[in-house]
Parts: structure tokens; C-alpha cells; sequence
């Protein structure tokens, strides 16, 4: 595997798990959009910031759950 494949791949998965996380944040009523151009400010939008305490919420939950 060249350094070039390791870096694409690495991309997709990074792309891959901020699709998912939209997708479980919308699905607890959380609107969230996907920033664009290498925002400094991070790859997910929260639209609404009342919701960002549930938001950290949610990501401390599934980082305990995936991490076993």
C-alpha cells in the first residue's frame, strides 16, 4: 500500500464516520450539516446551540460504547 493509498483511506473513513454521526444526530432531532472548505472550526455544523450540551452528551455516550 503506497503512502497515497493510506491517506485516502484514512479520508474515508474520516468522511465515513462524520456521515454517521450527522446521521445519528438528525435522527435525535439534532439539526447538523457537514462544514466545507477545511473549516478550522470543524467538520460538523450544529445548527441550533441550545442543542450542543446534548450534542457532547451523545459523543461522550458513543465514544464509551465503540471503546468497549
Amino acid at each position: 500500500m503506497t503512502d497515497e493509498d493510506e491517506q485516502i483511506a484514512r479520508l474515508e473513513i474520516h468522511r465515513d464516520i462524520i456521515g454517521w454521526v450527522i446521521a445519528e444526530l438528525h435522527k435525535e432531532g439534532i439539526r447538523a450539516e457537514r462544514t466545507t472548505g477545511s473549516s478550522r472550526k470543524g467538520d460538523i455544523l450544529i445548527v441550533d446551540r441550545e442543542e450542543v450540551p446534548q450534542v457532547k452528551q451523545l459523543l461522550r455516550s458513543w465514544q464509551s460504547k465503540f471503546k468497549g
